[in-house]
């Protein structure tokens, strides 16, 4: 609080510093030096109210701030160079001063590209691409406001690109603002509404120098106190900026923004670049083409990024809708559907569908003596020794808590009842250590056998009394459904010990 404070005094004090140049020196030399140091020192201050409330800051703020920070660099680069040609009076450098000064919102008007579900405050590619964008709307703006019309100074815009100019610049401006209406989000509304209003507000200041009462004034006079309040504007923004760190969570799902209108801001680069190099167009034709190239080129790379991610976003959404998330098995839902297709296949095919139903033995007592974090771990050793031993055409689930479910196409009971031998017996052989002790891990299993789509309650429910069979019976044991028990036989073969540490 007291970096904030010493900063809005600072530029407090420089304001009414520059009041005084004003009015002491007005035109006189230094006044116009140092009425343009002084702007520089309030974009100093400015500059670091911005970096510091990126800092206090995350998500789509940070990235907000970043980029208002890189707008505002671009306008102290331009006002070190007013300030060199002072001295110098370089009408090359004069023209750039002035280029940089009328475009030093692109980069924050980049702020309309950024996603307040998804961004994390760091540069991706699609950021990347939107600042290819950028870069292009300062190249078609150069070639549009300074290198084909003829301006009656090299520091001003010709008089036949002003309305242009006004009208991309309220563009952004509205699109700020129509951002700030249209969220459903607390910090999105309140930085782009304050930022919209106050870019509006720098709007109607440039026309009031290009159209009102500034026209024919000159650096030193009293139209640069407006200039000044202009930085200290978004400084108040920046520092008295907060943002919600604990936000309450709501019981209902939150309400996701309309995509739609974030997707119409994708738009406002490429339509400024096609505006300008219509007018480029006239006089050169080719250099509108390679501009126009090379916004097409982003924006395509843009929209295949995005449909790439859409993808992959898809698959992992439906993969997290079929798959455990502790086991990476098939969860509940997903292996009943899968026996129910089985069941359906085995009626038409006259096949038999063997089904097992898993428990892990006193899991209980592997959570209360080892932790549930050691139980997680066990379970997910066994999900995979249960997935190493099946056939690749089995398929395999995580029925409940510490119960896995196994379903078999082709298998009668004596193939199901092979397979779930197997399965003991390489669960059983896990040497599994814990905490520096071993844990042993047994499994009690129960089987059935099905042939019609009608059976699948049946059969789930057959296998479920056969497991509880042969927990009765002792556990670490296979239980048919029949009532003919499968004791843990010692002259079972056993597959080699394995070890886990955990």
């Amino acid at each position: 609080m007291s970096r904030t404070r010493i900063i809005v005094t600072a530029a407090g004090l420089l304001w009414l510093a520059h009041i005084g140049v004003t009015a002491t020196l007005g035109t006189q030399s230094p006044g116009p030096f140092l009425s343009d140091a002084i702007q520089f020192s309030v974009g100093a201050l400015l500059i670091c109210a911005l970096w510091d409330a990126s800092r206090r800051s995350e998500g789509l703020a940070r990235a907000f701030w970043n980029l208002a920070t890189a707008g505002y660099l671009v306008w102290m680069i331009a006002q070190a160079m007013g300030l060199y040609n002072d001295f110098a009076g370089n009408p090359a450098i004069m023209g750039i001063t002035n280029l940089l000064f009328s475009f030093w919102f692109v980069p924050l008007a980049m702020a309309l590209f950024l996603d307040p579900d998804h961004e994390t405050g760091r540069l991706d590619v699609l950021m990347a691409l939107d600042f290819g964008q950028g870069v292009l709307v300062c190249v078609a703006a150069y070639l549009y406001f300074f290198y084909l019309p003829k301006a009656e100074s090299p520091s001003e815009l010709a008089h036949s690109v002003w309305i242009p100019y006004f009208g991309g610049y309220g563009l952004v401006a509205v699109a700020f603002i129509l951002r700030a209406v249209v969220t459903r989000s607390r910090d999105v509304r309140v930085l782009f509404g304050r930022m919209g209003t106050f870019l509006a507000l720098s709007g109607g200041v440039d026309a009031l120098y290009y159209y009102g009462p500034g026209r024919l004034l000159k650096t030193g006079q009293w139209f640069d106190l407006l200039w000044s309040a202009l930085l200290v504007a978004p400084l108040l923004i920046a520092t008295t900026w907060k943002q919600i760190e604990a936000p309450q969570i709501p019981l209902e799902p939150p309400v996701r923004e309309k995509r739609v209108y974030a997707d119409l801001f994708y738009l406002i680069y490429p339509l400024l670049v096609l505006f300008m190099s219509l007018r480029i167009a006239r006089e050169r034709l080719w250099l509108a083409a390679v501009v126009v190239l090379l916004s097409f080129v982003c924006s395509s790379a843009r929209q295949l990024v995005t449909q790439n991610r859409l993808i992959l976003a898809k698959e992992a959404l439906r993969r997290e809708a079929s798959r455990d998330g502790l086991t990476s098995l098939w969860n509940r839902k997903a292996i009943l559907s899968i026996l129910e297709r089985e069941l359906l296949r085995a009626e038409r095919d006259r096949a038999p569908v063997g089904v097992i139903m898993i428990d892990v033995d006193h899991f209980k007592k592997v959570n209360d003596s080892r932790g549930h974090q050691a139980g997680d771990d066990v379970l997910r050793i066994i999900a995979s020794g249960i997935a190493a031993v099946v056939r690749p055409y089995d398929a395999v689930g995580r029925y409940g808590g510490e119960e896995f479910l196994i379903v078999a196409p082709g298998c009668g009971m004596t193939e199901t009842w092979e397979l779930a031998e197997r399965v003991r017996v390489h669960v059983a052989d896990c040497n599994i250590v814990a905490g520096g002790s071993a844990v042993r891990v047994t499994l009690s299993l129960g089987i059935a056998t099905g042939q019609a789509a009608n059976e699948i309650e049946k059969v789930l429910h057959a296998s479920d009394a056969a497991l509880y069979q042969a927990k009765d019976a002792g556990r670490n044991r296979v239980e048919p459904s029949l009532g003919r028990a499968a004791s843990a036989s010692p002259a079972t073969p056993g597959a080699p010990h394995r070890d886990f540490w955990i």
